[in-house]
């Protein structure tokens, strides 16, 4: 009992938001701390937003190899032209390392969604919907969706 009043560490205790993560697989919910960058959250709790072998071979969440690119939609987008419309994630905008990363092959393409991010660079802060497309670096833009990995922390 020396520890029992010690947090649970996967409770979501403040501001809970949720993020769906949609695959070939069908659709998880998970229940993360508003703030929480989103590859970190989704890894913690047994997601990967890598596909394959880039879940073994990528930059650890330093924004430099685009394995983790997710495109990344608000679930209250149509509530922007309101007052009290906060951002989902933060930046709004592809930083200077997702700028130049999704803009080197293989991302890069025309048809590429403008929701495409690196889940390592984003903070999540309102509910969203996460979808992982196919290719080793979640690169295609045939439509298809990736299957579904679980996370491995090693």
């Amino acid at each position: 009992a020396l520890f029992s009043s010690a947090p649970d560490n996967n409770s979501i205790e403040d501001n809970p938001v949720n993020v769906t993560f949609e695959t070939a697989t069908g659709a998880k919910s998970v229940n993360i701390q508003q703030g929480e960058l989103l590859r970190s959250a989704l890894l913690k709790r047994g997601i990967s937003p890598h596909n394959g072998k880039s879940r073994l071979i990528n930059c650890k969440g330093l924004g430099t190899c685009g394995t983790c690119a997710v495109e990344i939609y608000d679930n209250k987008a149509q509530s922007i032209g309101e007052d009290s419309y906060t951002p989902a994630v933060v930046p709004t905008e592809r930083t200077t390392k997702e700028k130049l990363r999704l803009n080197f092959p293989p991302h890069g393409s025309e048809d590429q969604s403008p929701s495409l991010r690196l889940a390592c660079q984003v903070q999540v802060e309102g509910d969203i919907t996460v979808k992982k497309r196919t290719g080793f670096w979640g690169q295609d833009t045939d439509g298809k969706l990736a299957d579904e990995y679980d996370a491995e922390l090693w």
